[in-house]
């Protein structure tokens, strides 16, 4: 090789190093605010475990098989359910319920009030002086319970309505 072949190849070799070693310096700049620290990604808050018995006490209605003509229909159905509301429970860390479910009067209820026990969400819950707390059934578990529906809300007086207008 002459000279002059191995200067263009030096040459080039240079020049190929500084095009680099330049764009690697454009690829580490990034915008940023003149003030103040760049924002945090947003993490969505964890979606809730699924709960079955938010909407019902007893979510997989049992009664309708009362006029099964198996006799132990029922049971079966009853003993399902439990089991499926036990392991649920165990699944996400919380207290199971009881496998007995019983009538109580519905939160603002004069009777509720009488008795000190009301029904809140299918939850037995008792009148404390300062609120209430959740009635743990005899055979271990917290007590579901049934009825108690809230009465519904005084209607407000005819006439005058009181609105606030902005203007």
């Amino acid at each position: 090789m002459d000279r002059i072949t191995i200067a263009r190849r030096v040459a080039l070799a240079l020049t190929t190093l500084c095009v680099l070693a330049c764009g690697q310096g454009v690829f580490a700049q990034n915008m940023r605010s003149a003030t103040g620290k760049a924002t945090s990604k947003y993490i969505p808050p964890a979606r809730q475990p699924y709960n079955a018995m938010a909407r019902d006490t007893t979510p997989f209605n049992c009664e309708q098989y009362r006029a099964h003509p198996h006799p132990g229909m029922v049971r079966y159905c009853q003993g399902i359910e439990n089991m499926t509301l036990r392991n649920e429970a165990h699944r996400q860390g919380r207290p199971a319920p009881s496998d007995s479910i019983i009538a109580l009067p519905g939160l603002g209820t004069a009777e509720a009030k009488q008795l000190g026990y009301a029904c809140v969400g299918g939850q037995a819950m008792k009148r404390l002086h300062n609120g209430w707390e959740q009635v743990s059934a005899a055979a271990g578990g917290w007590q579901r319970c049934q009825g108690g529906q809230a009465p519904p809300p005084t209607p407000l007086p005819a006439g005058r309505i009181l609105a606030s207008k902005r203007n």
